[in-house]
Order: structure tokens, then sequence, then C-alpha cells
């Protein structure tokens, strides 16, 4: 890949709308210590699409309320802080991901899926191992957005998509980070990255997505390692980011990294499963 197809790539990066300010003053918002759960609701309702992305996904059985609810307000009244902040990120997945990738071989609705399962993941990891609540929304963050660099790396993995068979066929030990540096220069972590780090998020979000496919840096901290397995188990179970879907393993010091034991994690992916599920089957 030329250095020229590179700078294209990453003059691209412009291309894409900001982090939405909407979502950036409901985070300030959710991080009070006592919550204006009405303010919330004003907030959110000036993006239409966030909204209705919102109420769409907390009326997924995923999320477990007992009842179905017509109104934000409703919905906050039921939801915990730290579930709000994960329906609120997912649904701004949910604006980005609106196109198929078709270089990647995967549906708007697939992407979005996905990218939802990873939170979930994440979720259900952070509650297991008792992580803070400070660190659960740079981890919420990282994992519903680590493959935002592939909407900008699209168009060249389209154009490459016959090498990236080719490699993915003949190099069937690579990992597909390494098929997408032989295939087109430069992979999606690295440009997700670069995409938070303009936008000024901070180190730990913006490294963790560039990590998340990279075996040496996923392991550098907490976060990033459960950004990378919360990705590695979402395509696992069958909840696919792309062509990618099989080229998964988990490396087992990924798991020292984050504390936590084999054990104890398979017996989180039945009920991940069945949470991915009923996200799949609502969003039909």
């Amino acid at each position: 890949m030329s250095e020229f197809i590179l700078e294209k790539i990453f003059e691209r990066i412009d291309t894409l709308p900001p982090f939405p300010k909407t979502a950036q003053r409901a985070l300030e918002l959710l991080r009070e210590e006592e919550v204006n759960y009405k303010e919330l609701e004003e907030i959110i309702k000036t993006d239409p699409a966030i909204a209705a992305n919102f109420l769409k996904l907390v009326n997924s059985a995923a999320f477990s309320l007992p009842q179905r609810v017509d109104s934000l307000l409703k919905a906050f009244m039921i939801l915990g802080t730290e579930q709000i902040k994960l329906i609120l990120l997912a649904s701004v997945a949910g604006k980005y991901f609106s196109k198929d990738l078709t270089g990647y071989g995967v549906s708007a609705k697939d992407i979005w899926v996905h990218s939802i399962i990873c939170g979930i993941v994440s979720e259900e990891i952070a509650q297991l191992i008792n992580l803070s609540v400070e660190k659960r929304e740079s981890l919420y963050i990282a994992s519903l957005l680590h493959d935002l660099g592939k909407i900008i790396l699209d168009l060249y993995t389209h154009l490459e998509a016959k090498k990236f068979y080719e490699f993915m066929e003949t190099n069937p030990e690579d990992t597909f980070m390494e098929i997408e540096w032989l295939a087109v220069g430069v992979d999606h972590g690295m440009v997700g990255g670069y995409l938070l780090k303009k936008w000024e998020f901070p180190k730990e979000i913006y490294f963790s997505i560039r990590a998340h496919h990279d075996p040496d840096l996923m392991i550098q901290g907490k976060i990033p390692a459960i950004v990378a397995l919360s990705n590695i188990i979402a395509n696992m179970l069958g909840f696919s980011g792309g062509m990618d879907a099989f080229n998964y393993f988990v490396p087992a010091n990924l798991l020292d990294i984050i504390e936590i034991k084999k054990e104890s994690l398979e017996k989180l992916l039945p009920k991940i499963y069945k949470r991915g599920l009923l996200v799949e089957k609502f969003l039909m």
C-alpha cells in the first residue's frame, strides 16, 4: 500500500462526524452525584437518532426491564446509572454503524449488534471483577466504539477485498491485524485510536481501541485487556464484526491481566450469548 493511500486513509478521518455533543453532555450529567433525569431526558431528546436508538435498545429483553417503556424518563427511573451509560453509548454507536461495511463483509445491523455485544461483555466482566465505577465509562466507550476505524478503512478494504481473502487463506496462522497490514498497510485499531485521540478522549480510551487487536499492546492495562477480550468473545460466540470472525483465540496472559479465571469467564458465556440473541432478534 502506497504512502499516498495511507495519507488518503487518514484524511478521511475528518469526514466522520465528531462524537455527538448530546452524548458528551449526557455523560457529564451522569457523572454527577445526584442525576437530574428530567434534564438528562431533555439533553438526549435534542438528538432524535440517539433518542430513538435508546428507546429501541432499552425495550430489548437483553436489558431486563420489567415493562415496556415509551419514554426516556420512564427508562431512567428503572435503569441504574451504569446501564444508562451503556445503552446511551450503544445508541451513539448505532449512529455511526448505519451503513453496510462491504469491504469487511458485514452489514450495518451486524456491526452494530457486534458493538453492542462487546459492550455487554465488558459490562458483565466489569461486574464480575468489581471494576471501579470511574473506570467503567472508559471501558464502555472503548468497547462500543472499538471498530470505528473500520468505517474509515471500508473503502480501501473494499478495493483490497480479494487480497484480504488471499492473505487469510495463505496465512491462516496470522492474526487479522497482520492481514490488514499486509492488505491495506494499516489496521483499523490504529485508525480508530487515532480518531478518538483526535476527538480528545482520554488516553486510556484511545489506547484501548488502538490495542484491541495487538497482542503486545492489549496486555498493557486492564481496560485494553477487557476491550480486547470482549471483542474476541463476541466474535467467538458468532456476533461477528466482519470477515475476521473465525480468526480468534483467547491469550492466557489476557485473563491474568484482567484477573479473571477461565472457569469464571466460561460461566458468563451462556448469559452473554442469550443477551446477544435477544439484542440480535430485537434489531432485526
